[in-house]
């Protein structure tokens, strides 16, 4: 008996001990900050947020030349049956963006409807030639205004309060942009042998030419099963694609590739430029 009752004083200290260090809101102020992300996969009611988003357009087709990314604004205290404005600027500080040449933005008009406890902010991001070369940084800034108050500008990274996550900005939210390649999945994995060193030029001569696209070079679209690219059709590929540069070849209109000499593709697909030399 005496040992059960021992436990059970034990326990009791150790809860006591564990609701002393933990941090509640308590407040009248209606609050506000950035919390962007999503609930895990293999548990209930465990999100994991995060503060920073970097997307590229390398990704996408030749044809996209736009694209909308967003990032959440949460609310502190009661829900509210009219709309109220929330106070959101570019950090120009830590900011390399240029507005209309790399993004398009409304922050005079972010505002959580009524009845709502978040709101997100749509930002559109354009391609400019630029992000080849460059990535750029775009960082959104929730400020006090009537509203809403800041309440702090750090938070952890998820909503389980025992966890030793790190902790990531609440007040701030950031946004990388580039345009970088490299070699896609399916080409890394089954392509070099037939279709040689990959180069971004190259992979549009076949893409233009074959209808392929991003997704078809991927690991996703190879692991789903329904990317037009298969490793058994690289030697076909191949052939189709050295025909073409053959017949360019052959009328007097070389395809060249980035760093401007003839294109080629594997050992067994050569295409012969002879008549150039």
């Amino acid at each position: 008996m005496k040992k059960i009752l021992f436990l059970m004083l034990a326990a009791l200290t150790f809860m006591a001990c564990d609701r002393d260090e933990v941090n509640t809101f308590d407040s009248d102020d209606a609050c506000i900050y950035f919390q962007t992300g999503v609930q895990t996969r293999f548990y209930l009611n465990i999100d994991q947020y995060w503060d920073t988003l970097r997307y590229t357009f390398s990704k996408e087709n030749v044809d996209v030349m736009t694209h909308v990314e967003t990032c959440r604004l949460r609310t502190l205290g009661k829900v509210r049956d009219f709309d109220r404005k929330v106070r959101v600027v570019v950090d120009a500080e830590n900011t390399t963006a240029v507005e209309g040449v790399h993004y398009q933005v409304d922050l005079d008009n972010v505002v959580v409807p009524a009845g709502a406890a978040e709101v997100l902010i749509p930002v559109t991001f354009l391609r400019d030639k630029s992000l080849r070369e460059t990535e750029v940084r775009l960082m959104l800034k929730v400020e006090d205004n009537e509203n809403f108050k800041v309440p702090f500008t750090r938070q952890k990274n998820t909503n389980i309060y025992y966890s030793a996550g790190d902790t990531i900005m609440a007040d701030r939210f950031l946004f990388l942009v580039n345009e970088f390649y490299s070699i896609p999945f399916q080409w890394q994995t089954f392509g070099l042998e037939t279709l040689g060193p990959w180069t971004i030029t190259k992979q549009r001569v076949i893409d233009d030419l074959l209808g392929f696209t991003a997704y078809d070079w991927s690991e996703e679209g190879w692991r789903a099963g329904d990317a037009k690219i298969l490793p058994a059709r690289f030697p076909y590929i191949a052939i189709k694609v050295r025909n073409y540069l053959q017949e360019m070849a052959d009328k007097g209109t070389p395809i060249k590739d980035e760093d401007g000499s003839y294109m080629q593709l594997g050992e067994n697909y050569r295409v012969d430029y002879s008549k150039y030399y």
